[in-house]
Parts: C-alpha cells; sequence; structure tokens
C-alpha cells in the first residue's frame, strides 16, 4: 500500500471538513488526483474535479449574452419611447470568426410608441448592414450589439441608433459601427461611424476595469 498518498488523502479530507471548498482545496485535490492517476489507485469523481471555465469554448457554438432596453427620445416636439431586445437567433446561418469559434448570430427587435400605439417595429439582423461591410469580415461577423446612440440625442428631427456588426470577441479588430435613422415615415438610412456614444447595459459595460488602478 501507498502510505504516502493515504497520508495526502487524510490530510486533504481534513482540510476539507475545516475549509470546505476554498481554492486551497480545489489545488490539493487537483494535485491528489494527478498523483493518484500516476501511481495507478482508483479516485471517485467530486465537485473539485471539475474547472470551470468563462469565454467561449472552440467544441460548441456559443451565444452572445441577450438583453432588453428602453428609453424616451422626443423627435419633431413629441415624446416617444422605444424599447428594443437583443437576442440570440438560431434560425441564421453559424457564423465562425477569425480564431475558429462558432456563434449563433443575433437579431434585434425595435419598437417605437407614441404612448400606447406602435409607431415602427421592425427587426434588424446583420443582414440589414451587409451593403456597408467588406464581404470578408461580413463573413466572420455577428451583429455584435444595439443601443441608442447618445451622440445624436440633441438632433430631434429622427430617432437615433448604433448598431455593431463584428467579431463577438471585443478585442478583435473587426468590428463595424453603424449609425441609423430612422424618420416618423419608417425611413431609414445608415452609414458606417467611427464616434458613438452609448448608454451601458449595464453598470459593469462601457468601462475600463483598469481605470481605478492607477
Amino acid at each position: 500500500m501507498n502510505y504516502e498518498l493515504l497520508i495526502i488523502c487524510i490530510f486533504a479530507l481534513q482540510i476539507h471538513r475545516n475549509m470546505r471548498k476554498t481554492a486551497i482545496i480545489i489545488s490539493i485535490a487537483a494535485a491528489i488526483i494527478g498523483f493518484a492517476s500516476c501511481v495507478g489507485n482508483k479516485t471517485e469523481k467530486t465537485d473539485s474535479d471539475t474547472l470551470i471555465t468563462s469565454g467561449p469554448k472552440m467544441s460548441a457554438v456559443n451565444d452572445m449574452a441577450e438583453y432588453n432596453l428602453d428609453g424616451t427620445v422626443e423627435v419633431g416636439g413629441t415624446k416617444y419611447s422605444y424599447e428594443f431586445a437583443f437576442q440570440n437567433d438560431p434560425s441564421q446561418p453559424v457564423v465562425t470568426t477569425a480564431e475558429g469559434y462558432k456563434y449563433h448570430d443575433n437579431a434585434v427587435l425595435l419598437v417605437i410608441h407614441s404612448g400606447k400605439e406602435t409607431i415602427y417595429e421592425h427587426t434588424f439582423t446583420k443582414e440589414s448592414f451587409q451593403s456597408l461591410i467588406p464581404a470578408a469580415d461580413y463573413k466572420r461577423s455577428v451583429l455584435a450589439g444595439f443601443n441608442f446612440n447618445y451622440m445624436q440625442q440633441d438632433r430631434h428631427d429622427r430617432f437615433y441608433f448604433i448598431a455593431v456588426v463584428g467579431d463577438p470577441d471585443e478585442t478583435s479588430d473587426i468590428s463595424y459601427s453603424i449609425g441609423i435613422a430612422i424618420d416618423l415615415n419608417g425611413g431609414i438610412s445608415t452609414n458606417i461611424v467611427e464616434t458613438i456614444d452609448t448608454e451601458p447595459i449595464n453598470n459593469d459595460l462601457n468601462q475600463d476595469p483598469n481605470e481605478y488602478d492607477a
């Protein structure tokens, strides 16, 4: 019998009773499992065997986070409300990014109200902006975001929104910001914009995580 292995196991179990599932226990359990596999001993699977990882998985079709936003805006002297839902759309072709990750594409249902009356409703997909994006980048991109365009918040002639088409990885260079202007008759004009200003989806977004490290 391997007494060194027995001592290590007893030591780890004692710590487990006292400290529960801390990072130390995960490290010790991993070391025990690795050591036991080397000497040919059988071990039972525990919760500590499973590593929780974040980020996209190469072996699966990934989804971006879904979200809903709403707000109010004045156009032509009248106050309107808008709401939209950014959602995964498995009915569209799966996109393979430049890094080889697979993603479901997304769609956005935008609805604009005047009081209780719906004056505009439209579903945007990546295809809505295909003419603005080079073919090679378009093929590897998804509809990666949608938001109200605060760069145009002082203009009250139309409704202004921003769509982003690009690689789901925000560090990628493949990203196109598209300004959307919608008039009161439902007419749409789109163009590539260099500068955007959108409201955060939640308090953790649109903020540099290293901003306060200095």
